[in-house]
């Protein structure tokens, strides 16, 4: 009975994971058609063929699709490194940001409008943070692997040091940092990189505890 179990549950479980990805490219697909933000949850329910109530057992809103970017990024990202051999953690970080970049690029109009849709979206953002963490556990694997090998420093929290190359990247992204500025790519990804590696390069000021009196 147990196997039994086992084998419902799995097919239950990929299932699940097929209608999300029809969910996801269909919507896609009327994003580059049509661009993201004339796009509602209802045209791509009826694109994907499913009722508003599956859209939303698996993305609560339309912004909350970007997770499955991420895992699919995350993944083909993965299998890459995987077939090109190893190389060191700082290599690998850049070739990581190297590839979202691409794929944003691939449909730039569409992404950077779910970006910034996502970022003032708290309900897209808690679902990403509590059920799509193959961006963030990547990234942080990573880090810790540098710190491992002393590429990088151990002084930074691993975690802490994905948050802020995740939030720096979608500062720039979403348009807060360098809108409405004359900024080449390269120079956008250079000062990117050397934020992350090198941050501001000075010395941190002693620390005031406020007292009382």
């Amino acid at each position: 009975m147990a196997g039994v179990a086992t084998v419902q549950s799995s097919r239950r479980v990929r299932k699940k994971e097929r209608t999300r990805g029809e969910i996801y490219d269909a919507a896609m697909n009327l994003f580059a058609r049509d661009g993201y933000e004339s796009v509602t949850v209802d045209m791509i329910c009826e694109a994907a063929d499913v009722a508003r109530s599956t859209f939303f057992i698996h993305y609560p809103a339309k912004a909350a699709l970007i997770g499955e970017f991420s895992r699919r990024l995350s993944h083909d990202f993965v299998v890459g490194l995987e077939h090109a051999g190893r190389i060191s953690a700082a290599e690998e970080l850049v070739a990581l940001v190297q590839e979202i970049g691409r794929r944003i690029e691939a449909q730039r109009q569409s992404m950077l409008a779910m970006i910034r849709e996502f970022v003032l979206t708290p309900a897209a953002i808690e679902h990403t943070r509590d059920q799509e963490r193959a961006l963030p556990d990547l990234i942080e694997g990573i880090v810790r692997r540098g710190q491992k090998s002393g590429e990088f420093s151990s002084r930074i929290h691993p975690r802490l040091a994905t948050a802020a190359i995740l939030s720096i990247a979608s500062a720039i992204l979403s348009g807060w940092v360098f809108e409405d500025r004359d900024i080449a790519p390269g120079e956008i990804l250079r000062q990117y990189l050397e934020t992350i590696f090198q941050g501001l390069g000075g010395r941190i000021p002693r620390l005031q505890t406020n007292r009382k009196g």
